[in-house]
């Protein structure tokens, strides 16, 4: 999912500006300050990737696109006497087309205009190699290709854990001195140390990551040094994953904060790489992070004492870039203009479709638009000169939309892959790909199936659900028939997600090679402009996956008392009315973008069917009849009278134990016949639902909107 943060100049409407006022969070270990102290604001982005006209959905507003942050970022900045721009990591690289298909110099282009005054590394500034990195930086003609000259950054990069190992130096200057408003402030870069797992080997050739003990010696190091030019006022841009939820902050960041002592003259850590917000303190040491892509912006107050140069007073807000009553960046879009200018195809549809290219029940079975991403992954160049890989496997829950009926464009196709994934190639027996299958069937915690069927390219399998998990892959073959050789040796294309891992795919950690290449969204869109021209993009299911559904001697549906939980019954009604409308991550901070229900319960959200609590949804809890009726009710028009829902309720003996939220609806459902009493006379409204109580109720509520 993307998140931006721009702040409009003065056209900014005042409905607009409250709106903003509303995302900003509350100050972090603020402390009184001196009125002689200098107010400085240190206004920020992690992760841009390029996204310079990729807009992206926050809570149904559009948000990002670099005029859009332009604006928020100049507006930011004309607000205060003294402040300083800087980027966090991840400026370039699984970038936009419109930055990426000239080797991200759009984006460096942009940064040069805004007047950027620091950045960091990123692990993504590796993605193409030391060479490369150095050439967009400092100047010069990109390795890649040789077809664009970079013009170099006008403002410092710093790092201080990347080390050559030719030289036994620091990759870049390990620190920087900014003085602004008559005192100083130094900034101290890191990238995340997981770098070398997440890029090509060739991307980190001819250098060395720092370990966590080492780094914590070096910002030590580098912050006594920069005390000895009289500097008190220490920043590190750590490239490094944080999150705070519930007032707590995790991560890389916050492992750096603790390790460092607690007297460290060290002031802020600026977090980035997982995309998340973190705003709160660890050891005294603040740390902030504002999502990605240009979702959004930090806004970090120092109050710093002349005299002595220390902070007094630290605190942040992080604002969402609503596009919303925002005049764009006049010279942001002409950067942009003048790259879609160069690349026509950008701005021209890529093909049509007829509507049936959809990920339709991916998570269960084989899909016509799993098959297509799963054969461009197959085809992808990694550099290797080598042919195409003989399998690819496709994960459902990275498959996030599908293709539009009419005119398909990019915007279109990042929607599908929103994430910005690295394809790897690794190399995996006939055996381990058998259990890769075996891992797609995983149970929950409450002993009910998870199930993620892969989409897959270059084999077709026979699952037999009669039969255990070790036993259920009954037949593996080649797309021609050819059986699998348990010990022949195999290529096999996955995102990078799969790789580490994820989704419990745990024997491709084991696999004999790997191989990092190309992002999944380029590699897709290359594969749907090269195959079908253009014109009418088709795809269907194949035969790929057969599944023989467990048999049972029973001939009407079992009878289950186990209770449904609120995700299940969120799925069960998103998946009966086929919505499908949203491709963002839902909002509620325990709901995993990856998770198994996460569209449902994005889709339900955005209909307006689901709110959830303090943030949270509480997917694995069990739903209430009343909760579940909740839900229902808002399918339905006409709502009855206070008065009329109460005497409806008043006919049940428990009527009175209804909590009031759910009352009206409650009444609602038994007014149109489609809730009735759980026993006897009583409503039982804390009572959870069985799986057939909830179908049943869902299927007369849908029934009850369509009449």
């Amino acid at each position: 999912m993307s998140w931006k943060n721009n702040v409009g100049k003065s056209t900014v409407r005042v409905a607009v500006a409250a709106l903003l006022l509303s995302q900003l969070l509350g100050a972090v270990g603020s402390v009184s300050a001196a009125s002689q102290d200098v107010e400085v604001h240190l206004i920020g982005i992690n992760d841009l990737h390029g996204q310079l006209d990729t807009t992206s959905m926050v809570s149904d507003k559009k948000v990002g696109t670099a005029p859009i942050l332009a604006a928020y970022l100049k507006e930011a900045q004309a607000k205060y006497d003294h402040s300083l721009l800087f980027h966090n990591g991840d400026s370039v690289g699984a970038s936009a087309p419109v930055s990426s298909l000239d080797r991200d110099e759009p984006t460096m282009e942009w940064m040069n205009m805004m007047g950027f005054d620091v950045a960091s590394l990123g692990n993504h500034e590796f993605d193409q190699g030391i060479a490369a990195l150095k050439a967009q930086i400092f100047g010069g003609l990109d390795p890649k290709e040789g077809k664009v000259t970079h013009a170099g950054a006008k403002f410092d990069y710093v790092n201080a854990n990347v080390i050559e190992t030719s030289t036994g130096k620091t990759l870049l200057k390990p620190y920087v001195i900014k003085e602004v408003g008559g005192v100083k402030i130094g900034f101290i870069g890191l990238v995340t140390k997981a770098t070398p797992a997440k890029v090509s080997p060739s991307g980190t050739a001819g250098v060395r990551f720092l370990s966590a003990e080492e780094e914590v010696e070096a910002v030590n190091k580098y912050a006594k040094e920069l005390q000895g030019q009289g500097v008190e006022t220490i920043i590190v841009l750590a490239h490094d994953p944080a999150t705070t939820k519930e007032g707590v902050t995790t991560g890389e960041a916050a492992d750096l904060a603790k390790a460092l002592p607690a007297d460290s003259p060290v002031d802020v850590i600026v977090a980035g790489d997982n995309h998340a917000l973190a705003n709160g303190e660890v050891n005294g040491k603040l740390i902030v992070q504002a999502y990605s892509y240009g979702t959004a912006f930090e806004d970090i107050k120092l109050m710093i004492d002349p005299t002595t140069g220390d902070v007094t007073e630290k605190s942040a807000t992080v604002t969402t870039t609503f596009q919303e009553g925002v005049k764009e960046d006049p010279e942001s879009l002409a950067i942009i203009k003048k790259s879609l200018d160069k690349h026509p195809e950008l701005t021209k549809p890529v093909g049509t479709t007829d509507g049936s290219v959809t990920r339709t029940d991916a998570y269960n079975n084989e899909a016509p638009l799993g098959n297509l991403i799963a054969d461009a992954m197959r085809q992808a160049d990694f550099g290797d000169k080598a042919s195409a890989a003989d399998f690819a496997f496709m994960n459902p829950g990275g498959i996030r939309a599908d293709l539009p009926q009419g005119d398909v464009t990019f915007a279109d196709l990042a929607k599908i892959q929103p994430f910005g994934n690295t394809l790897v190639k690794l190399e995996l027996t006939g055996k381990q790909i058998q259990t890769l299958l075996e891992q797609q069937w995983g149970t929950n915690a409450d002993g009910t199936p998870n199930t993620k069927t892969l989409q897959i390219s270059g084999l077709k399998y026979t699952a037999d659900f009669n039969k255990p998990v070790a036993e259920r892959v009954t037949s593996l073959s080649l797309e021609d028939g050819t059986p699998i050789d348990p010990a022949k040796t195999y290529t096999a294309v996955v995102n990078n997600f799969m790789a580490a891992g994820g989704d419990n795919y745990k024997v491709l950690v084991d696999a004999k090679s790997s191989l990092a290449g190309p992002i999944d969204l380029d590699v897709f869109y290359q594969y749907i402009v090269d195959t079908y021209k253009g014109g009418k993009i088709e795809a269907k299911k194949e035969g790929r996956i057969t599944n023989l559904a467990a048999s049972t001697e029973q001939t009407e549906s079992p009878v289950t008392t186990e209770f449904i939980s609120r995700a299940e019954f969120v799925s069960a009604l998103v998946d009966m009315l086929k919505l499908n409308e949203v491709a963002t991550a839902p909002a509620f901070k325990d709901i995993a973008a990856d998770a198994a229900y996460a569209d449902a319960i994005a889709e339900a959200a955005h209909a307006g069917f689901i709110q959830g609590y303090g943030g949270n949804f509480n997917p694995d809890r069990d739903i209430t009849r009343e909760e579940a009726a909740t839900i229902l009710a808002k399918l339905l028009n006409h709502p009855a009278s206070d008065k009329n829902a109460a005497t409806i309720l008043a006919g049940y003996e428990d009527g009175e134990t209804v909590s009031a939220y759910a009352v009206e609806p409650m009444a609602k459902l038994i007014d149109k016949g489609i809730l009735s009493a759980a026993e006897k006379n009583l409503l039982q409204p804390k009572q959870g639902l069985s799986v057939n109580e909830a179908k049943a109720l869902i299927q007369k509520a849908v029934a009850a909107k369509a009449s």
